[in-house]
């Protein structure tokens, strides 16, 4: 696939396909928190989408290094099974 690049403004643009954001995942109406890195190697210029942060590294981040203490710190909610609490 050949892909042209443009002036925008003061810099470039390459514009991406809709079909390979659908390759990638992304939803071609909402960019909000789309983002890439890039790499340069050699003559290639390499993006790589930048991944999510799981929850679990979200709360990792909250905690500031604390220890959470899970019969205190985290609400389960009410049994919606036939769990044993």
């Amino acid at each position: 696939m050949k892909i042209n690049l443009a002036k925008w403004g003061n810099s470039a643009a390459i514009r991406i396909p809709k079909t390979v954001l659908e390759e990638l995942n992304i939803d071609s109406n909402n960019f909000e928190n789309v983002s890439f890195n890039i790499n340069i190697e050699g003559e290639n210029l390499i993006l790589k989408k930048k991944q999510e942060k799981t929850k679990f590294e979200l709360l990792a981040e909250q905690s500031k290094g604390e220890k959470l203490n899970p019969k205190i710190d985290v609400d389960w909610g009410d049994p919606i099974g036939k769990e044993l609490w």
